[in-house]
């Protein structure tokens, strides 16, 4: 009976899809556009894709810098505070976020309003000016934001693990960042054949290909990709290698915790992901410890005591070696379609799929329906090797040096 329910739900939801299109327009830049006119509401989201060689040694915190820096500059026909006053005076709401291998703009605008939102985010993409005069003040904003004084102690820990070895911003490297480090960075990243464009709402497919076209369609990118400069002498760069040393976060008054982050392979199979993100937490083998997920990351935090670090990775290594059974893979294939069959009805979840979809990392149900056991269970093996995992620690500073590194 659940079975057949599940089906009619996934056909009702497929019946009420979005008719998907696709196109690029000469300058590179990708398009997916889902056709909806059920509401007068169009949305977007830009994703430009981030290399590791976009933030060279010494500099960490470029990207966070560089977003900062275009949320504040004037562009060629407007100052900053204009750009902000349209968006707001028309009910415009754009934000910029830095995501895990990339930088994402997401847009949200009555139809009406359309050329007028995509006119003010190709402002802010292509033609703002960098301002020297307002860089030191940013940069001190980006250090306040990376510190994230006022936020508990364990999220500021979980930042600091989910971030990539080496990439987290230290004062020192936010201050060696220079304007033309700021100008090469632009250069390399903000590139039309770097950038997915997904547009959802009350547009038809050739309204979509003027629209992307009048306001992106003159975006071009430097050949060839230009380089960074060495560092100034006496900026510290961090060695490359060598193992991480836990990381302790030091908070009068909190009770100690130890948090381990777990981060997915780069070329992890989706699929194994999403199964795997239903089976982790709440596992029994997990006892005392509390799961969460953090976009490709696991997060397990334990209560510290006499051998935490040990009972920690003890609970993470019982749950590789033992893996999962044929029932629990068959029960967590249910409830992701399920789950999915509804989540697909959501604007956001419809862009954030057809990004997944056009990165080449969206779930294939035909693949989904036909992982094994031990197909599974290897990828589980790859999530939790203990060479991957990432470990830290937040407490009272006097309790935090009875912590033993292990």
């Amino acid at each position: 009976m659940r079975l057949f329910l599940l089906a009619c739900v996934a056909a009702l939801t497929l019946s009420a899809q979005p008719q998907v299109q696709r196109f690029t327009l000469p300058n590179g830049l990708r398009v997916v556009h889902l056709e909806d006119h059920e509401r007068p509401l169009v949305r977007a989201q830009i994703h430009l894709q981030l290399d590791p060689a976009d933030t060279p040694p010494g500099r960490e915190g470029l990207p966070l810098l560089a977003l900062q820096m275009l949320d504040h500059s004037d562009t060629a026909g407007m100052k900053a505070e204009e750009v902000d006053r349209s968006l707001e005076g028309f009910g415009i709401q754009l934000s910029a976020l830095l995501e895990p291998g990339g930088l994402e703009w997401r847009l949200l605008t009555r139809s009406r309003d359309q050329d007028r939102a995509f006119g003010l985010l190709a402002d802010r993409l292509l033609r703002s000016v960098f301002d020297p005069t307002v860089l030191e003040f940013q940069r001190v904003a980006c250090w306040r934001e990376e510190e994230q004084g006022d936020s508990p102690p364990l999220t500021r820990l979980r930042k600091a693990l989910v971030q990539a070895p080496g990439s987290r911003p230290s004062l020192a490297s936010l201050g060696a960042i220079t304007l033309d480090d700021l100008l090469t960075f632009r250069a390399r990243v903000f590139r039309p054949d770097r950038a997915i464009l997904v547009l959802h709402g009350d547009l038809g497919l050739e309204q979509a290909k003027r629209l992307v076209l009048l306001s992106l369609g003159s975006w071009s990118a430097p050949e060839p990709i230009p380089s960074f400069a060495p560092p100034p002498t006496g900026v510290p760069v961090p060695p490359p290698g060598g193992a991480e040393v836990p990381l302790r976060i030091s908070a009068p008054g909190t009770p100690l915790r130890v948090q381990a982050v777990a981060v997915q392979p780069g070329d992890f199979a989706p699929e194994a992901a999403a199964l795997l993100s239903l089976l982790i937490p709440g596992d029994p083998a997990l006892s005392q410890v509390s799961v969460t997920l953090e976009g490709r990351c696991l997060v397990a935090t334990l209560d510290a005591g006499a051998g935490a670090w040990s009972l920690l990775k003890d609970r993470l290594e019982a749950l590789r070696q033992r893996g999962f059974t044929q029932p629990e893979l068959d029960r967590a294939r249910v409830a992701w379609e399920a789950g999915q069959a509804l989540e697909t009805l959501h604007p956001d979840s419809l862009l954030e799929g057809a990004l997944a979809e056009a990165q080449g990392r969206r779930v294939q149900v035909t693949r989904l329906r036909a992982l094994s056991v031990a197909t599974l269970n290897a990828a589980l093996g790859l999530w939790l090797d203990p060479a991957r995992i990432r470990l830290g620690v937040v407490g009272d500073p006097e309790a935090l040096k009875a912590v033993p590194i292990p």
